[in-house]
């Protein structure tokens, strides 16, 4: 599978924690990519300095202003001319035999897309256990044909039967910040394609959320899932009776389950949100 035409990016911004595990895994692979692409999307930390001490070894681009992961990704896809375009998030830390097996899967499966299982990697964390069990990203043990859903943190695409010009092409607020898991996947199933999960294709979360971090990830999602709804002093008020409801639901879920040490983080992000919630009313 030496010749195979297979490339892999790996969108970044403010990596510096997490983008050397990330690179030293895409740099075991037992299948490796023709290309590997670094995009920096104008980075504030030191991840670009930490770059330079690959960039023997991997393409890097340095956008010139922070355009965002969607848009960043289609900088990426659009310039990669390969058959096959493997993706993975910055915080991302892949199996040596991860692109082997996705990549398989992909082809056995007559798939365009395809995703691995991520797991949390540090879940000594309260903060990361919570996320790991109500922001999964992942579909279970078993594989799986066409999923809800293929998670944008890893994934491979077959560009051979589709335009990349037209499909990565996503601009505004919501693709600035949010990604285009959901649009390309909803676009692929409309026009007939298969996707697939593949279990074995492991991978794990490198990300180490404290209370605030960890409010904040949820906010977006909630934001982003109301289609990014303006605020006003109703809503406002409605989303804080929501977290209230939310907060009692996953107390009870803790307790009942023995989770104690999620306790204080079902607290703790209860209070934040509400915090989110009056500031972002503030700001509106």
């Amino acid at each position: 599978m030496k010749d195979l035409d297979i490339s892999l990016y790996v969108p970044v911004y403010n990596g510096e924690k997490t983008i050397k595990g990330c690179l030293d895994a895409v740099l075991k692979q037992t299948l490796m990519p023709k290309k590997i692409l670094v995009i920096n999307d104008n980075s504030t930390d030191n991840t670009k300095q930490i770059l330079e001490n690959y960039k023997d070894k991997v393409e890097i681009l340095n956008n010139k202003k922070n355009l965002g992961i969607s848009l960043t990704r289609d900088i990426a896809v659009n310039y990669l001319k390969t058959d096959y375009i493997a993706s993975v998030d910055a915080d991302v830390e892949i199996d040596e035999r991860w692109l082997e097996k996705i990549y398989t899967s992909l082809k056995k499966n007559n798939a365009t897309w395809a995703c691995g299982k991520m797991y949390e990697k540090y879940l000594n964390n309260p903060c990361n256990l919570w996320r790991s069990l109500r922001l999964l990203q992942n579909w279970g043990e078993k594989s799986l044909l066409n999923p809800e859903l293929i998670f944008g943190c890893n994934n491979i695409l077959k560009t051979t039967h589709i335009n990349l010009k037209n499909i990565y092409k996503n601009y505004g607020d919501y693709f600035k910040r949010n990604g285009d898991d959901n649009k390309l996947t909803d676009y692929l199933k409309k026009n007939n394609h298969n996707l697939y999960y593949e279990s074995e294709a492991v991978c794990h979360h490198l990300l180490n959320d404290n209370y605030f971090t960890l409010a904040s990830r949820y906010s977006r999602y909630i934001f982003y899932g109301d289609g990014l709804k303006k605020k006003n002093l109703f809503k406002t008020i409605k989303n804080i009776f929501r977290h209230l409801k939310k907060t009692i639901l996953w107390l009870y879920s803790d307790i009942i389950h023995l989770r104690f040490s999620l306790l204080i983080v079902d607290l703790f992000l209860l209070y934040h949100l509400i915090m989110i919630d009056i500031q972002k009313y503030k700001n509106k």
